[in-house]
């Protein structure tokens, strides 16, 4: 064989290892991977569940794959969504607010949950927010959280000025403020959302002095799934997860029990099925894709001086929940 002939074949292997290449590293790019970030508690069971259950995402983008990142508190999650290091993350409706007011692309892509949330105290001096002495520290996870907005409706009202127990204020995540809670150090009490109340509410002279029912401000949607810009221009991604989330939250509301069993199995608590069942059938947990009392919600964080501009319903929401019934 001459040297030509050699060359020519070398020439052609060598496209055609080329071809074979990009063609892999086109169905490579091809292949989307979601993140979805959540937070320590029930409220997040509907993205928690997509997360582990990677073939609800599957029914509707195929050969997808999903991350779970974990993380503590809404500013966390807000942050991790405005760098891109997530793509969709389940928090609270007032860092959304703060982001948008400040001018950042990130919007609500989804109601998700309605959770009972009670301060939560081993006191037996303590009954009401009235009987809280400067010293005595409180766990609202995070700044701007409606933990911490709650504790300021009830400031307001009940002693004449919503930043009255401010200084109060220590963040932790929900895991942390149990602990400390239940072997009485750092703070007297933690505001607390499922399944950490009953947890706690089961241990001997724990009660609760405070909750997200006492007002009527405080009427308002506890989890959403929010996501920025770049996610949503995903639109397959995008859609396929919107699509997946609602599927969960009708799972959730359907077969209570099936989801239970679920929950028990992969989330790393010692809840039994029987435990994560009678936490999904509480009086104030609902999952709802329609989030409820934003409007509302922004006017008072305004009102405190934690947010600078309110918005209206489709301000900070994204197309897909326009005209949905949201509030």
């Amino acid at each position: 064989m001459g040297v030509r002939s050699r060359r020519t074949r070398l020439a052609r292997s060598i496209a055609l290892a080329a071809m074979i290449l990009a063609g892999a590293a086109q169905g490579v790019a091809a292949r989307e991977t979601v993140r979805i970030a959540v937070e320590h508690g029930l409220g997040y069971a509907p993205l928690f569940i997509v997360a582990k259950k990677p073939e609800m995402l599957r029914k509707y983008l195929p050969d997808a794959d999903v991350a779970l990142v974990q993380l503590a508190g809404g500013a966390a999650v807000r942050e991790a969504l405005l760098s891109g290091t997530v793509d969709i993350g389940g928090l609270a409706m007032s860092p959304i607010i703060q982001a948008w007011a400040r001018g950042a692309d990130l919007k609500i892509a989804l109601g998700i949950s309605d959770m009972p949330a009670k301060l939560i105290t081993y006191r037996d001096d303590i009954h009401s927010i009235k009987d809280l002495k400067p010293g005595d520290k409180i766990n609202v996870v995070s700044i701007g959280s409606p933990l911490s907005l709650i504790v300021q409706m009830a400031a307001e009202s009940e002693l004449g000025n919503a930043h009255a127990l401010d200084n109060n204020f220590v963040t932790m995540s929900h895991p942390d403020g149990v602990a400390a809670v239940m072997t009485k150090r750092d703070i007297v009490a933690t505001f607390a959302s499922p399944p950490y109340v009953r947890i706690l509410l089961r241990e001997p002279g724990m009660h609760a002095i405070l909750t997200n029912h006492d007002f009527s401000a405080a009427n308002f949607t506890y989890i959403v799934a929010a996501a920025g810009a770049g996610f949503v221009g995903r639109a397959k991604a995008y859609d396929a997860t919107i699509h997946a989330l609602t599927d969960a939250i009708d799972w959730l509301n359907a077969k209570p029990e099936e989801a239970a069993a679920f929950l028990a199995a992969e989330e790393r608590t010692k809840l039994t099925a029987a435990d994560w069942a009678a936490e999904l059938k509480q009086d104030g947990v609902r999952f709802t894709p329609e989030p409820h009392g934003l409007v509302k919600l922004g006017a008072f964080m305004v009102r405190v001086g934690v947010a600078t501009k309110a918005p209206g319903f489709d301000d900070v929401t994204w197309p897909n929940l326009h005209g949905a019934g949201g509030s």
